[in-house]
């Protein structure tokens, strides 16, 4: 990680080592003679210098002074600090933590003695004077228990080309597993994420069923540090319900569901044509996904294409990381809050985080959080959302921040949001995604580790989301936002000082003006466009797609791991082969 002020120098390439010694000896000395006639380096920009300090100050890091303490025993918590101290004094900040100990019930201790779980709230001063937040789990162990029993693994380690001879490297491959065994429990107890599991698993009751996502020791670990930070904040008793999706008053919303393709109002031949384009498609790359093709509701096609590494066919229950896709699923959930008057789509974020500065130019508001105009950048830096005092990192860099000045891609603001949503409805992130979506929607295997990148879905339950935005924001019986709050989500132009982006932004989606196959690339001509104007989705690193015909009631997902090789050459022919199959059905209804 670079950090302002340090620097390195490299090598000289082909010089031998005693040559480069020598060199470096004397170097000082004839580059301080050089330089006495040189003007000095030009003086680096303030507000640059500032930035970089207040990031350098948000990336450092708390850890425990000895290893594999996150587990310790009755009485002896272990000390915390800064991993690098030194650079904390450096850029202004406390280089001392404070820490005060926290049990499962939010009772505070001078000193952690009974077994279960507890938290250490660390409070310190950052450099810009805000105030340092921050908390930890750990797991004070029962008497005469502990993990001792390392996993046996059998895992061969491929080949590594390298400065090991393949041969050598064959012949004690025996040896990696035993290696890894020895280093692995070690290693479990010296992360946080080992007190979290068995704090949860010691917390948890039997189910009766294997765990869900929501089930999870990561989740109660998220309702664990809300629920203190609430207290310590002075927040338990201002929470406020989101309330759950109200009953349409008209005739229940389009639902995915099967159907004939007269229903779907596509052509007889509508799924064979697009099953050959994925075929090719999948064959051609050689990377599986499953696609879903729906309008009015009815599914057109829902089929898995292509293998895994292993050989084994895909199926259509094919999980996967969907990346930015998460952006909107995040805005979907965020819309409620906006639609309940709940948060304030267009107010500051200092309207719900107590501790930062009201009517300061220097706090987004939640559209630029949306919009990528937060002036925040990165995705998932800092623990995004699962880090229980996210908002306090960005707060301790707020004076540098620069909202509304440029359009700078980012997850951050997505995650602040969900910070934001946390504090209102006093329910972690992965419940409300859990309550207020997924659950209403009819999956409850998904998950959302961050609020920009990381949702896990299948492609029906992309397919299920698509079709909430056709029908602009209900699903089936259920109403989540009235239209009037859909409008509100859609892309109008960017507001920023510095014009480096043309392109208008929604809350969490953007126009899909993919052009036809043969048509000028990015051409400005609807005529040249796949879909309608009124197009709306989201992109995905992973290749995944999200599009949303709104005038052609139309939806297009796919589920993918990877994008693969010629990806930006067959969406289009996917995409065009679903345009067209609807295009065809209106010709053939209109010659009726």
């Amino acid at each position: 990680m670079h950090h302002p002020g340090v620097t390195s120098v490299p090598r000289p390439i082909g010089i031998p080592l005693q040559i480069l010694a020598l060199a470096t000896a004397v170097l000082p000395i004839r580059t301080l003679a050089a330089q006495a006639d040189v003007p000095s380096a030009q003086p680096r920009d303030p507000a640059k210098q500032l930035r970089d300090d207040r990031r350098a100050f948000q990336e450092l890091e708390l850890i425990t002074a000895k290893p594999c303490s996150y587990i310790f025993n009755p009485g002896q918590p272990p000390r915390i600090v800064w991993r690098d101290a030194e650079e904390v004094r450096r850029l202004g900040g406390d280089p001392k933590p404070r820490v005060r100990w926290f049990d499962a019930e939010f009772n505070e201790a001078d000193v952690p003695r009974a077994r279960g779980r507890w938290a250490a709230y660390i409070e310190a001063t950052a450099p810009n004077g805000t105030p340092v937040r921050r908390a930890m789990t750990f797991y004070c162990r029962p008497d005469d228990w502990l993990l001792y029993e390392p996993p046996k693994l059998s895992a061969s380690w491929p080949y590594q080309p390298g400065p090991i001879a393949e041969q050598v490297w064959l012949e004690r491959g025996e040896e990696f597993p035993r290696a890894l065994e020895e280093t692995a429990l070690r290693s479990f107890l010296d992360s946080e994420m080992a007190s979290i599991l068995m704090a949860g698993l010691t917390d948890a009751k039997p189910l009766g069923h294997p765990a869900r996502p929501i089930d999870s020791a990561g989740v109660l670990n998220d309702d664990f540090h809300l629920g203190l930070k609430l207290k310590l904040m002075g927040l338990a008793g201002k929470t406020r319900v989101l309330q759950p999706p109200r009953r349409r008053t008209g005739p229940p919303a389009p639902v995915l569901r099967e159907g004939s393709v007269t229903e779907a109002g596509v052509a007889p031949d509508a799924k064979a044509k697009i099953d050959a384009v994925c075929r090719a498609w999948a064959k051609d790359s050689g990377v599986p996904f499953v696609t879903l093709v729906a309008r009015h509701g009815v599914i057109v096609t829902h089929e898995a294409f292509g293998n895994e590494k292993d050989g084994k066919p895909v199926a259509r229950d094919y999980r996967c990381q969907v990346f930015s896709i998460t952006k909107t699923v995040t805005a979907l959930l965020f819309s409620q809050f906006v639609d309940q008057g709940l948060i304030d789509l267009e107010g500051r974020a200092s309207d719900v985080f107590p501790d930062y500065p009201k009517d300061d130019p220097h706090v987004p508001t939640f559209r630029q959080c949306f919009t990528h105009t937060s002036g925040l950048t990165g995705h998932g830096d800092f623990g995004a959302m699962r880090n229980p005092h996210f908002e306090n990192v960005i707060l301790n860099g707020i004076d540098a921040n620069e909202p509304g000045k440029t359009y700078q891609y980012s997850g951050m603001g997505y995650d602040l949001t969900a910070k934001a949503m946390e504090i209102v409805a006093g329910k972690c992130a992965a419940r409300l995604y859990h309550e207020h979506l997924f659950k209403p929607l009819g999956f409850e295997d998904a998950r959302v580790d961050d609020a920009a990148a990381g949702a896990h879905l299948t492609a029906r339950e992309l397919g299920a989301l698509a079709q909430w935005v056709l029908n602009r924001g209900s699903y089936g019986p259920l109403q989540f936002i009235s239209p009037m709050t859909f409008e509100r989500l859609l892309p109008r132009p960017v507001n920023v000082t510095t014009k480096n982006y043309g392109e208008d932004e929604g809350i969490g989606m953007h126009w899909m003006r993919n052009t036809r196959v043969g048509a000028p690339e990015h051409s400005k001509k609807p005529e040249d466009w796949i879909f309608s104007t009124n197009t709306v989705g989201h992109g995905s690193f992973s290749g995944c797609l999200f599009a949303c015909d709104l005038d052609r009631d139309l939806l297009v997902v796919q589920a993918r791991r990877e994008s693969g090789p010629r990806h930006g050459e067959w969406v289009p022919k996917l995409f065009q082969a679903a345009a067209e199959c609807v295009a065809d059905s209106a010709t053939t209804t209109k010659r009726e």
